[in-house]
């Protein structure tokens, strides 16, 4: 990391695309300096449906904050999805040439370019390596720049993704004017403003739920050791409330915030409802407040049966010792990690995020990318373009110069 550096994260969801600014500080850590979020449909069931609509969302996001900041946005780190991302562990070592040289950055580049030369499934990509910890003749650690040793080996987590969404990702970027810095899986990003060292180690599931998926993330040992998604979220149980009562989808999210719970167990007083926007044959209808919570139960339940039986067809359902619950998607039902914790049978909590003060909710996993990133230990280049606005060429003026006056002469053609 270089003291200046300017990290730019994006996070495509399902409903949103959010973009956060982070510069590295004279400390050596991330500050940040502005971040921005715009609705967007174009990303539906995991995957972008529309790279312009994804594109529109993340230029407009990209200029709110270009016009706070002097410069122009030229790249950017990106996320993806687990369900679009495996996972394999493997080995590589070098011998030193002098032991008493000490292990260099050169001896780490050289590791990481060996496992980049692996093959990998027709359709797959490589799209981040990840060093899990370092192994010399004395110790092991996760930073062994200057250790004596004969022998650097190193345990790396290599990261490959579907080739055909990594190019949907890039187009969608490319139509935004923006190049990709790297591709960062949600887990990654997520990882280090929600979960605790403890839980890393130990094992912990982690599901980042929004409004249209689940992010499923396993880590042990202080690696991640799956990844997966499932497309149910927040708007998924608003969609079901809105079909089930035949009523606007405006009402179902108000009467989802209003009266969210888990189980009809939960229920205190169960009162009745009159819906105001019912579409049946009768011009008003009264439920009770048991009517709405059972179609949140069912999707809730539904979710935690899905992961659990992902888990188990991976044989991985004894790995974790907790779970936590990240995301905005079920921020409004509550208990819903007392079911969590009936159907998972492990302890789980709900995740708040160790976010900086200019970091709105909606944009935690665009700030996991910024802070993922300068996270990490051995690159020496880490930074997304930029060009301050004074630094435009002449060249570059004119040639918007030249498409102005060709777009006002077409205009007025057309007219």
């Amino acid at each position: 990391m270089a003291i200046g550096d300017i990290i730019v994260g994006i996070d495509i969801g399902t409903s949103k695309v959010c973009c956060c600014l982070g510069q590295i500080n004279k400390f050596n850590q991330v500050e940040i300096l502005n971040s921005s979020s715009v609705t967007c449909d174009g990303f539906k069931k995991g995957k972008i449906v529309s790279t312009d609509a994804v594109a529109r969302a993340i230029r407009f996001a990209i200029s709110d904050i270009e016009t706070m900041q002097d410069f122009i946005i030229k790249s950017a780190y990106v996320n993806i999805v687990g369900k679009h991302v495996s996972i394999f562990k493997t080995k590589y070592s070098v011998k030193l040439d002098d032991k008493y040289d000490g292990v260099t950055q050169k001896n780490i580049d050289t590791i990481i370019r060996s496992v980049g030369e692996i093959e990998i499934p027709d359709g797959q990509q490589i799209i981040d390596i990840v060093p899990s910890k370092f192994i010399t003749d004395t110790k092991i650690t996760d930073d062994p720049i200057g250790i004596f040793t004969d022998v650097l080996e190193a345990e790396l987590d290599v990261i490959i993704a579907d080739k055909q969404v990594v190019k949907t990702i890039g187009l969608a970027m490319q139509k935004a004017g923006l190049m990709i810095d790297g591709i960062v899986i949600n887990g990654f990003a997520m990882k280090d403003i929600i979960l605790t060292d403890e839980e890393k180690e130990k094992g912990v599931l982690l599901l980042d739920v929004g409004a249209g998926n689940v992010d499923v993330s396993l880590f042990k040992n202080n690696g991640i050791i799956y990844t997966d998604s499932i497309p149910v979220g927040g708007d998924t149980i608003t969609n079901d409330i809105s079909l089930g009562l035949q009523i606007s989808y405006q009402e179902a999210d108000k009467l989802k915030k209003q009266y969210g719970l888990a189980s009809v167990s939960y229920i205190d007083n169960d009162y009745n409802i009159t819906l105001t926007t019912y579409s049946g044959e009768e011009k008003t209808k009264t439920v009770k407040c048991s009517e709405i919570v059972e179609i949140m139960s069912a999707r809730v339940e539904e979710m935690f049966e899905l992961i659990k039986e992902m888990l188990a067809k991976n044989q991985l359902e004894n790995v974790a010792a907790t779970c936590v619950i990240a995301g905005q998607g079920f921020n409004s039902i509550n208990k819903t990690e007392k079911i969590a914790e009936q159907i998972l049978r492990m302890d789980v909590r709900f995740g708040n995020g160790k976010m900086a003060n200019l970091i709105k909710p909606e944009c935690a996993t665009a700030y996991g990318v910024v802070k993922y990133i300068s996270n990490i230990k051995h690159s020496k280049n880490i930074g997304s373009k930029i060009q301050l606005d004074e630094e435009q060429t002449f060249i570059e003026n004119a040639i918007s110069s030249v498409k102005s006056f060709v777009s006002s002469k077409l205009r007025k053609l057309k007219k």
